[in-house]
């Protein structure tokens, strides 16, 4: 399979978890979101019992924030990837070395 492939289909079923309410999508997705900022930017009115769900949910309603999401994804797909041939390329170098 080809790699642009491979991350897009991860970045498609990582887009995917969080809109099924993974929590550990939701939350990685989460820390993003508060990193650059707008984690609250979709909420009208933060409560006590606001959760960091609950603001990806509204985040997540918007066109824009289903770009982000994506992109997002995206991102995380291919350093996955990268990491994904790092480790093949230095098993396979290993293997040549034994």
């Amino acid at each position: 399979m080809k790699r642009s492939t491979k991350i897009q289909l991860r970045a498609e079923s990582l887009s995917e978890s969080i809109h099924d309410g993974d929590a550990e999508g939701i939350a990685r997705f989460g820390i993003y979101l508060n990193e650059v900022g707008d984690l609250a930017s979709a909420v009208e009115e933060l409560t006590a019992s606001t959760t960091v769900a609950d603001m990806v949910d509204a985040y997540i309603q918007s066109t824009a924030g289903q770009s982000v999401l994506y992109a997002w994804a995206k991102d995380i797909a291919e350093d996955e990837q990268f990491s994904l041939e790092e480790e093949q390329a230095e098993m396979e170098a290993s293997w040549r070395a034994a």
